[in-house]
């Protein structure tokens, strides 16, 4: 049987690789905020976004994960996304 000490090393774990992705994908969308920003594209892009949720519900169906609860955390990550692009824009 696996102890609470067990499990919580592994969220542990867990928490070190989402963060250090989330890193990564940050270095990425900085990348594109900064691509639109000389191109005078917008901070946002709603149809990206539509197709990137679609994406989300469906990997989180695939991995057993409740489509409502990426989709929360990926709306929070796009919001700061997005703020972030429109930083870019005004500097």
């Amino acid at each position: 049987m696996t102890t609470l000490d067990e499990l919580r090393s592994a969220i542990d774990k867990t928490d070190q690789q989402i963060v250090a992705l989330l890193a990564q994908r940050f270095i990425y969308t900085e990348a594109v905020g900064e691509y639109k920003a000389e191109h005078l594209l917008t901070a946002q892009d709603p149809n990206r976004e539509t197709l990137q949720f679609r994406k989300i519900a469906e990997i989180s169906e695939q991995y057993g994960l409740k489509p409502d609860y990426a989709l929360d955390i990926y709306r929070k990550i796009m919001d700061i996304v997005i703020s972030r692009h429109q930083e870019l824009h005004y500097k």
